[in-house]
């Protein structure tokens, strides 16, 4: 148990609630705590089909080719698979006769792109291309609004190499409904190293290589009360690709995941495991940013909201009727670090340790069953390369030094809230920093992203001890560190040192946002303008 999740549980004892303490502590099981795969599905649900997109419909693959594309944000209708997830809102595009809703956009670097929002929601909103190099105008940070009846033209250039990135709302204090409703969808850049590894483990998307998007849902209608602002909205369930309950029938072969955390808030510590309980190793070929040089062996990865893991899973020594089971593991997820100030206070935070939800953050849960349904003569093997990875030259940069933490009722990066038009961020063009981000002892997990660029992790130091667990080099990083980022967790007492390349080439001054991207943290204030001159 990290060293300041005992002195909570201490304070708890000294203010005379012993029995509070215990409650804390089997709130959240112990690290090694195996998930019942057989009551995955709970009482209440059914295992049905994973819904895999395709062509057309639910996130539907769609290439734009240079068209104009309109995404109209507005309510889907009954019957539609969006709707049957239990999602009120979607992105709806008709594009060469065929009907979409939150489609999935497939590009290539170089590429031209026009698309349009036009909104009929009765709230302004915008659409934000996370981990796209864009310009200012183009970035949908918040800056500029969509009225309803109103329309938002894009135009701008790939410039990213192969990843899987995703598109949603943006508009600040608004974000987090307007995602949650159903406003998200995927964005799929491929390139020559994109393809080679396609053609070297004959993976086809939609068949072999599928994307799991991960969202945690409650039955009632989005609701961020006192709790949610300051822990982040939590569901009961969890949907992949709006399926509740899902398994997919695979065969004896290697397969693609290509996963995507939409959840408000939600960690997720995932791992496979046999039905009999036995873990089973995964291979990380890629994050946020695009293909790893080579893959990394892991038995598990946590992954933050916002953040994006690329794995293949080699199935080929399991026998017809096996079964597998993606799950998220016990941990725990250090929102109790923050020592109340009264006696109830402490009583109504231990009380409450799943914030609304009665599926708590860090509990166990199966997520996703694989059923071995077909045997295949399958060889391929994984390349043991996979890109060409440069690192960020560091020698000339100049350290930032930022701060997350809690004052006054407010999340805050270096004791500041959010001001629409203030940058207190300022950067040049064509330099690189380092951001040296400490997230204070007594705080909770922060997701932090940057519009516009990608970085690199330098090093983790003080990490807690089950973060450090998995840590693959000297500096403390982990798997998910080695590839260019867009978005990091950074945990209670730790520090990420990031290196970031200002370099754009886009004319005047063009200004971005750094922020959690715990959904209800960033409504909240939780972020900062960035201005690059």
């Amino acid at each position: 148990m990290p060293t300041e999740r005992r002195a909570f549980l201490k304070m708890l004892s000294a203010l005379g609630l012993s029995g509070l303490a215990g409650a804390a502590r089997s709130a959240y099981p112990t690290l090694e705590t195996p998930s019942a795969a057989a009551d995955w599905c709970g009482s209440d649900h059914h295992p049905q089909p994973l819904f895999i997109p395709r062509d057309r419909g639910f996130l539907g693959r769609l290439r734009p080719d240079g068209e104009v594309v309109t995404l109209r944000a507005a309510p889907v209708r009954a019957g539609d698979d969006a709707a049957k997830a239990g999602f009120t809102l979607g992105y709806v595009a008709r594009h060469r006769g065929r009907d979409y809703v939150n489609p999935t956009l497939v590009l290539q670097p170089a590429q031209r792109v026009r698309l349009e929002l036009a909104s009929t929601l009765d709230e302004p909103t915008i659409v934000h291309w996370h981990g796209l190099a864009v310009d200012a105008r183009n970035d949908g940070s918040g800056m500029s609004l969509v009225a309803r009846g109103g329309r938002y033209a894009y135009d701008f250039e790939v410039r990213n190499r192969s990843a899987l990135y995703w598109y949603h709302p943006h508009p600040h204090g608004l974000t987090g409904g307007q995602a949650y409703r159903g406003l998200f969808g995927l964005i799929e850049i491929a390139d020559d190293d994109e393809r080679a590894l396609r053609s070297a483990l004959a993976l086809v998307p939609g068949e072999s290589e599928i994307p799991l998007i991960l969202q945690d849902r409650r039955g009632a209608p989005y609701a961020a009360g006192e709790s949610e602002q300051m822990h982040g909205f939590l569901g009961d369930t969890v949907l992949i690709n709006g399926t509740a309950c899902p398994y997919l029938d695979v065969a004896t072969r290697i397969y693609r995941f290509r996963i995507l955390n939409a959840s408000n808030a939600r960690t997720y510590r995932l791992g496979l495991r046999s039905v009999e309980g036995k873990p089973v190793p995964f291979t990380l070929i890629g994050s946020d940013g695009g293909l790893l040089a080579s893959g990394q062996r892991c038995d598990e990865a946590f992954i933050a909201a916002a953040e994006r893991i690329d794995v293949l899973v080699d199935m080929r020594d399991a026998t017809l009727g096996d079964r597998l089971f993606l799950e998220t593991r016990a941990f725990d997820p250090m929102h109790l670090e923050m020592a109340p100030n009264t006696a109830a206070a402490a009583a109504a935070h231990a009380e409450h340790a799943g914030h609304g939800s009665a599926f708590a953050e860090g509990a166990p849960r199966a997520l996703l069953e694989l059923r071995v349904r077909e045997r295949l003569v399958y060889d391929r093997k994984i390349p043991p390369r996979l890109s060409t990875m440069q690192s960020v030259d560091v020698s000339k940069a100049e350290e930032r030094p930022l701060r997350l933490g809690f004052a006054k009722g407010r999340w805050r990066i270096n004791d500041k809230v959010f001001a629409m038009g203030e940058t207190p961020i300022e950067v040049k063009r064509g330099t690189v920093e380092t951001w040296l981000i400490r997230n204070y002892f007594n705080s909770m997990p922060h997701a932090m992203h940057l519009h516009g660029f990608r970085f690199q992790v330098l090093e983790r130091q003080t990490s807690p001890d089950q973060v450090a667990a998995l840590k693959v080099d000297a500096r403390g990083r982990l798997a998910t560190d080695l590839g260019w980022k867009d978005t990091a967790l950074i945990w209670p007492g730790e520090s990420v040192r990031i290196a970031i390349d200002f370099t754009l080439p886009f004319p005047g001054e063009q200004t971005y946002v750094f922020h959690c991207h715990n959904m209800e943290h960033e409504d909240g204030g939780m972020m900062l303008g960035v201005r690059v001159i």
